[in-house]
């Protein structure tokens, strides 16, 4: 783990002294649910989420640590991609067939695969401040995510996400922002919340209201992922940005309001804009 954060020490350095290059209008976001606005310019997010709590296939109850960068880079005048580098989890868990703790740990994300998506911002309406964007992207692991009872989690991993974006402004000062998507693992090893089979979906789905007139802002989040039935993670996550030029802070609680939620989390976000 220390390891990690020094990695990851040193990509914000590096990222952080090339930042003056990054310019452009601000699109300012929460944590969770991305905005529907395409950008003229590069942007990077790094994250830390932490979490108490997760399920998995054949784990439960896992504490762990997940580290990731993504970089959205603009390619046409209503286009963008957005690529998802997870690179770090450390954690540990209780093993569901005989109740023994394991360690979790390796170079890569749990749920979170590298992924590569294409936005498409189709609409934009002037006089409600509306925008609404089409996306599709494809994730696939990486490296394999080492446990010490010597059952690895990822030995293969493949999957595709699809979904719209909207926000638009309810206030001169409120922004609403919603993501809804569904995600299908064709290919998994041991993830499926569920506890089902290797090969599940999930609608993945968040709402987001920010006030985004100052410089402290304030918002809220309700994040979904399941499928309605036998798995439904649905946790509120209340959250402070601070921007100052084009940097934002970010600080969200994630609470698990289901019983197949995480019990509480962490997640802190640095945003270069």
């Amino acid at each position: 783990m220390k390891r990690s954060l020094l990695t990851f020490s040193i990509l914000i350095s590096c990222i952080s002294f090339s930042a003056q290059t990054i310019a452009g209008a601000a699109i300012v976001e929460p944590l969770f649910t991305k905005s529907a606005k395409i950008s003229d310019h590069y942007i990077v997010d790094a994250y830390i989420e932490t979490y108490k709590g997760r399920q998995f296939q054949e784990i439960d109850d896992v504490d762990a640590t997940e580290l990731r960068l993504d970089v959205v880079f603009p390619i046409l005048t209503n286009s963008q991609l957005r690529l998802s580098v997870p690179f770090s989890t450390d954690g540990d868990g209780v093993r569901i067939d005989n109740g023994d703790k394991t360690n979790i740990n390796g170079n890569n994300g749990t749920l979170n695969f590298v992924s590569l998506a294409y936005e498409y911002q189709f609409m934009h309406k002037a006089d409600d401040n509306m925008d609404v964007m089409a996306y599709a992207n494809v994730g696939t692991r990486v490296a394999n995510l080492e446990t010490s009872h010597g059952d690895n989690m990822n030995h293969q991993g493949r999957n595709i996400k699809a979904g719209f974006k909207l926000n638009t402004e309810i206030s001169s000062s409120l922004l609403f922002l919603t993501d809804m998507g569904y995600q299908y693992y064709w290919v998994s090893d041991d993830l499926n919340p569920s506890g089902g089979g290797d090969k599940f979906g999930n609608v993945v789905a968040s709402f987001a209201v920010i006030k985004h007139d100052q410089s402290l802002k304030p918002a809220v989040e309700l994040t979904y992922r399941g499928d309605f039935g036998n798995y439904n993670n649905l946790a509120i996550s209340p959250e402070l940005i601070y921007s100052f030029e084009n940097v934002d802070l970010k600080l969200a609680l994630p609470i698990g309001i289901t019983s197949d939620a995480d019990d509480y989390g962490v997640t802190v976000g640095l945003t270069f804009r």
